[in-house]
């Protein structure tokens, strides 16, 4: 069954789940998120004059080195603004070290019309509210209307509840991966989320039923 909704907790659980029966470790599930998320942006916005990858300090900061990689490879003009260094040693430093493109701090964020962002500061595991250079930089994509592509959910919206925790990006598209998330589908985040992508980046059925999943999407396949 797809339609299982997994909480942030329940996610973290499938990835370590998915980890530790491989064949892919964390390096590679982030790799093939990041290469879902390269491939909707290098399928959908091809004219964007510039790509801006938002990177924050974790694994969804992670997933953003590697869009950023990839599309710098596609020859894209793409820039890296990141709002904390990975952990050493994490997965996420390893990734962010692969990236070509300059990492700048998201303090010194600027973007210009005719380009996109992808978003991947927080993703669905984000408990507290967004501030500072963060809200900055919604508020900058807000005013000057760029499309935003989100990696596993807006930042700033909860992926537990759908709340919106002080600021929110807006985006055209998110890409999410194994499952949807409860912010996915409450109000207010779904209005936040827009169109939203189920990329399979290797965490399998059999994974998601050790998780004992009691929240779902409710549609007729629920009900059949």
């Amino acid at each position: 069954m797809s339609n299982e909704l997994l909480s942030p907790v329940e996610m973290a659980e499938a990835d370590r789940l998915a980890i530790a029966a491989g064949p892919l470790d964390g390096y590679g599930l982030m790799r093939r998120a990041g290469e879902a998320v390269a491939a909707v942006v290098l399928a959908r916005y091809p004219a964007a004059s510039r790509v801006h990858v938002l990177c924050g300090p974790g694994n969804n900061g992670g997933d953003g080195y590697v869009v950023a990689r990839l599309l710098a490879e596609a020859g894209v003009n793409v820039a890296v603004w990141v709002s904390g260094k990975p952990r050493a040693g994490s997965d996420a430093a390893i990734v962010a070290a692969e990236c070509p493109a300059k990492a700048r701090p998201l303090a010194a964020f600027a973007a210009e019309k005719g380009s996109i962002i992808v978003d991947a500061l927080y993703g669905a595991g984000l408990s507290k509210p967004l501030s500072g250079h963060d809200a900055t930089a919604i508020e900058m994509a807000r005013e000057i209307d760029l499309p935003v592509i989100a990696v596993d959910l807006p930042s700033g919206v909860s992926g537990a509840s759908g709340a919106i925790l002080g600021a929110a990006f807006s985006a055209e598209v998110t890409v999410t991966f194994a499952r949807k998330k409860p912010g996915h589908l409450l109000l207010p985040g779904r209005e936040r989320c827009a169109e939203v992508v189920l990329a399979d980046i290797g965490i399998g059925d059999a994974v998601i039923a050790q998780l004992g999943v009691s929240t779902f999407e409710n549609t007729p396949s629920l009900w059949r």
